[in-house]
């Protein structure tokens, strides 16, 4: 995760003195705000104890690469302090089940998370701030899609998996700098927490033809850590 922080830390650096030594006025009073964002996206491995029918367990691992994010948000500006917004976030996020069962000891798949929220903003700062940090807490859902093209191949293998919608919770951080009268810039470090999803597997893995078939038992949750730097535009009222 390091790796993916410098790049954005650096920005940050470069741009804040230059946007705070501005003779620039402050923002506008607008009431609406659109921006997009792109960042990088972090998920994390689990080993998940998995039964097996007829009696014993296996140790069944699901491990998600780091990759991009893209998005975008409108946000509502309700006063000085708070403000609400929703999101839709797409992060590409390769996975691979590893020990799904002796035939499929690893089962690398093409995968992404389609993320719906609707957040609640507070900002400690006045609007008139050219540079204003805040917090935010919202709920929302997460949908894991398999690739189709990954699905058939699993299926071929004996794996018949499916994409899951799972409840979501939300909390983070950032900042906005103004660059301009109706335009400037945002970073953010979010958390969405959702369950485990089951992409459709048995919680206990069935016996086959004298074998282990493939069986997945989800538990816990999952922190999907997002970083993200985008560029926001204000709507100035009519």
């Amino acid at each position: 995760m390091r790796r993916y922080c410098f790049p954005v830390l650096s920005i940050w650096i470069l741009l804040t003195p230059g946007v705070l030594a501005q003779g620039m006025a402050g923002p506008p009073e607008n009431k609406w705000e659109f921006s997009i964002f792109t960042g990088v996206s972090f998920l994390g491995d689990g080993t998940f104890v998995t039964p097996i029918e007829g009696g014993g367990t296996q140790d069944v691992d699901l491990n998600f690469d780091s990759s991009y994010l893209i998005g975008a948000r409108i946000t509502e500006n309700l006063g000085d302090h708070f403000g609400a917004e929703f999101e839709y976030t797409l992060a590409n996020q390769p996975l691979s089940f590893v020990n799904l069962s002796p035939m499929v000891p690893v089962l690398d798949l093409e995968h992404k998370i389609h993320k719906l929220s609707y957040s609640v903003l507070f900002y400690p700062m006045d609007r008139k701030e050219r540079v204003r940090p805040f917090g935010s807490i919202g709920l929302g859902t997460s949908f894991f899609h398999i690739a189709s093209d990954s699905r058939d191949e699993a299926l071929l293998q004996g794996v018949d998996l499916k994409g899951r919608w799972k409840l979501a919770f939300s909390f983070g951080a950032g900042a906005k700098i103004q660059m301009g009268r109706n335009w400037g810039l945002r970073f953010d470090v979010r958390d969405q927490v959702t369950g485990v999803p089951s992409f459709g597997l048995p919680a206990q893995a069935p016996l086959e033809n004298g074998g282990t078939g493939p069986g997945f038992r989800p538990s816990g949750t999952y922190h999907n850590w997002q970083l993200g730097v985008g560029f926001m535009y204000t709507f100035e009222p009519r």
